[in-house]
Parts: C-alpha cells; sequence; structure tokens
C-alpha cells in the first residue's frame, strides 16, 4: 500500500506563506518611501483648498485626514504597472488629486464645491500652457523659430495635450543643458534644413522629478482646530432658515 506524506505540501506551503509576506514587507516599505515623496504635493493641494474654499472649522479636520489617505492611494497607484510610460510623479500627484477630490465632493457645501471647481480647471489650465509655452521657448533659444513656427509647434502640442508633458517644466533648471523630449512630429517638418542639424544634436530628455521642496506641516493648527470634531457629510449647498438664524446669533469664529 502507497502513502502519501503530507509534509512537502505542508513546507511549500510554508514557503508560499514566507515568500508573500516577505513581498508584502518589502511593498509596505517601498509605500512608506513614496509617502515621504508625496508630502509636498499634498501639501500644495491642501494650501491650494484652502485658498479657494473658505473652510469651517469642522470642515479642516475631515479633508486633513482625507489627504493623508489620499498620499498612500498616491504611494500604491506608483507601484501598478503604468501604461504609455507615465512617469511616478505624474501618476502619484494625480492619484491624490483625484483622491481628494472625492472627499471634497462629499464635505464641501455647493457654492464651495462649484468654487473649487472652477479654480482647479483655472489652475490646470495654466499649468498647460506654462508647460507648452516653455517647451517653446526652450526649443526658440536654440533654434531660433520663426513666429509661424512657434505658433504651429504651440498649436499642435495643445491640439495633443498629454499630462505627462507637465515634466518638461524640470527641464529648465539644467539652463539649455538639456531639452524637453517633444516629439519629433510637432517640431521636425516644420524646420528647414539648419534648423533640423540643430534638433538632431538637442540633447533632448525625459526627467522624472519629485518635488523636494520639502515644507513642515506647521499648519497642522489650522487643519485641526483644537476642540473641533470633523464635519459631516454636506446635505446641501443653502444651509436652512433655522440654521441661517442660528448663524446670525452666533456666528462662528475662524482662526
Amino acid at each position: 500500500m502507497f502513502i502519501r506524506s503530507s509534509r512537502p505540501i505542508a513546507v511549500i506551503v510554508f514557503c508560499l506563506t514566507a515568500m508573500n509576506a516577505r513581498t508584502h514587507a518589502q511593498n509596505d516599505a517601498q509605500i512608506q518611501q513614496y509617502v515621504q515623496l508625496l508630502q509636498p504635493i499634498m501639501w500644495q493641494e491642501l494650501n491650494f483648498i484652502r485658498q479657494v474654499c473658505d473652510l469651517t472649522p469642522e470642515q479642516r479636520p475631515t479633508i486633513r485626514s482625507a489627504a493623508d489617505v489620499a498620499v498612500k492611494e498616491g504611494a500604491k497607484a506608483v507601484l501598478q504597472p503604468q501604461r504609455g510610460g507615465r512617469s511616478q510623479p505624474t501618476v502619484a500627484a494625480q492619484a491624490v488629486h483625484d483622491s481628494l477630490h472625492e472627499t471634497l465632493q462629499k464635505t464641501l457645501t455647493g457654492e464651495q464645491l462649484e468654487r473649487y471647481t472652477v479654480e482647479d480647471a483655472k489652475r490646470t489650465e495654466a499649468k498647460r500652457q506654462a508647460v507648452i509655452l516653455g517647451a517653446v521657448a526652450q526649443l526658440d533659444a536654440a533654434l531660433f523659430l520663426s513666429k509661424e513656427q512657434r505658433e504651429k509647434i504651440v498649436a499642435g502640442l495643445d491640439k495633443d495635450w498629454q499630462r505627462e508633458w507637465e515634466q518638461w517644466l524640470t527641464t529648465f533648471q539644467y539652463n539649455g543643458q538639456y531639452y524637453p523630449q517633444v516629439p519629433d512630429k510637432y517640431v521636425v517638418s516644420l524646420l528647414n534644413d539648419d534648423q533640423k542639424l540643430v534638433w538632431s544634436g538637442l540633447n533632448k530628455v525625459s526627467i522624472s522629478s519629485w518635488n523636494n521642496n520639502n515644507r513642515g506641516p506647521n499648519d497642522e493648527a489650522w487643519w485641526k482646530p483644537a476642540g473641533v470634531k470633523a464635519a459631516k457629510t454636506a446635505k446641501s449647498a443653502t444651509p436652512n432658515a433655522k440654521g441661517k438664524a442660528a448663524l446670525l446669533k452666533a456666528p462662528a469664529k475662524k482662526e
């Protein structure tokens, strides 16, 4: 009679469990690393929200706590396989923005949310124009582009805009040593022979750069006022009559 031992199976299960535990530990360590790298992005978003939303003391702790969650979501997003070669900073920043936006939709009043949405769209468009015009200005310095060439390159980039191109802004710090990696199809067909020769010799690079202008959490007292609990989800944009009367009698003092 043949008896099969269960010991080899147990050993295999033990090894797989140990491997999974080690993988999770490595992922947790990487997540914590990216959480630290994302702190400047988190504070940029919080400062923007603070400037445009006129938050009540009760809303602040909810949004501040959501920012910590958003940073972890951004860190996890970086570890996922990316399509189209998207850079880690772009992926993470978008994840932080989107996660915070979900909380804002639940926490802000209708008026606050509308104001945030309008200003956020303006901010996105301003950055887009800064990237495109900045890149063309760098190319112009090397290629001596005509007005028509500049306008056509700007129009092409604007038409096919990709958020990944935001990383082009980092090439400014290299003072002409490196140039943004603008795809050939937006440039080459517009150049004359001399310009094409210069273009082919430019050191065009794709730089994936994190914003390392760290700032300490020196606004924590504002975001988490003493004795104030997190606000519940806003039910409507307009307070009821009773709520208005209460506000008029005892207006909340903002810090």
